[in-house]
């Protein structure tokens, strides 16, 4: 049985865990018979040192620098005897493996970083680090890459990556048996959002929008489910807005009150200025709830527009508040987006996306 070390982000189980890491570990859970699959990744300040989850072996690695750790617990402890590594970018720089190893490689990329630099760092640093992304990816040209999206394989190809290295896998969805929320259960003026509250997933650009809307329409709301470090500015600009009771954040919650949220709303909400695909959009859609997004990097791939939600040109905060308009007041348009954004999501397989992976793993494992 082969043996696979992933280096990666954050465990499933971690606080932040997100889309990326729910990527990684449904796709590896469904080849742990085939493989013997172990993710180094951070575990949290509370998580055991390793643990055995869905067939997966997790070394947990938490505290400061915890990025080199890993790198020097692999290095140390499984590059030997590793028959392939796969470097998982998450939504950060990889792992820079081309420079430590010699194994076979397939690396992971959600989406690159590019404009978000300038959304979480100060200049110099956002600047330079938008500067050297291509640098960086040049490491990547004789890697087989796996894109999470369209729209990251292009990202990639106009950075010089050659596009026989890149095979585009989208993920699945876990709720995919569901059956549609006809709009009588819902709450008529819910808008709902699933998202980390770091800047660059432009929940400022949703506040914004959603004063537009309650101007005309003041009994609608927004309630958004998440933490992050920008909660606190967030809250100023809905005070800033005057539009404090009908804004709810609702923190970290559950998987079931997620899947509750996606079922009360009457649509959902994806404001990022750039998404690696949007397992979040695929979630909602697998309820029937129709999503609103900008027509950026991954949400173009996600949401198609005008027919499973709507995609607004960013930044007009106008526009996006057209689109919430319409999906809240007009039925026969939610009913048209609410069909089709069910049967999109019928078309999201995790059995699929771990096949087509599975073939990327026998590829880079054939030619080593």
């Amino acid at each position: 049985m082969s043996k696979i070390v992933v280096l990666s982000r954050r465990n499933i189980l971690h606080p932040l865990a997100g889309g990326a890491s729910r990527y990684q570990h449904e796709l590896f859970r469904r080849l742990a018979k085939e493989y013997d699959i172990t993710i180094l990744a951070d575990g949290g300040k509370f998580s055991r040192p390793v643990e055995s989850i869905d067939g997966l072996s997790y070394v947990n690695l938490s505290g400061r620098l915890v990025r080199a750790r890993v790198i020097l617990r692999f290095l140390r402890e499984l590059a030997r005897t590793s028959d392939l590594v796969i470097d998982h970018g998450d939504v950060a720089v990889p792992w820079f493996t081309p420079l430590f190893t010699r194994k076979p490689r397939v690396t992971i990329i959600h989406q690159l970083v590019r404009e978000i630099f300038f959304y979480e760092f100060p200049e110099p640093l956002s600047g330079l680090g938008y500067l050297s992304e291509k640098a960086l990816y040049q490491l990547y040209a004789r890697s087989r890459i796996v894109a999470a999206s369209q729209s990251t394989a292009d990202d990639l190809l106009a950075l010089g990556i050659p596009r026989e290295r890149i095979a585009v896998i989208a993920p699945g969805c876990s709720n995919i048996s569901s059956a549609q929320v006809p709009l009588s259960e819902r709450s008529q003026w819910v808008i709902g959002c699933v998202s980390r509250l770091v800047h660059y997933k432009g929940i400022q650009y949703a506040l914004k929008a959603m004063a537009n809307v309650i101007n005309d329409h003041p009994d609608a709301r927004l309630e958004i489910a998440g933490i992050g470090p920008y909660q606190v500015e967030l809250q100023r600009i809905v005070h800033r807005l005057g539009i404090g009771r009908n804004i709810s954040f609702l923190g970290r919650i559950s998987e079931d009150r997620k899947f509750r949220l996606y079922s009360e709303s009457r649509a959902m909400i994806s404001p990022s200025i750039k998404e690696g695909y949007g397992i979040s959009v695929i979630e909602a859609n697998s309820l029937g709830t129709p999503v609103v997004g900008w027509n950026v990097s991954g949400l173009r791939d996600s949401i198609k527009h005008n027919r499973t939600g709507l995609l607004a040109p960013f930044p007009d905060e106008d526009k996006l508040a057209e689109c919430l308009e319409l999906v809240l007041t007009d039925n026969a348009t939610w009913e048209r987006l609410s069909d089709a954004a069910w049967k999109w999501a019928q078309t999201h397989s995790w059995d699929v996306a771990s096949d087509d992976f599975r073939k990327v793993i026998v590829e880079a494992l054939d030619k080593s």
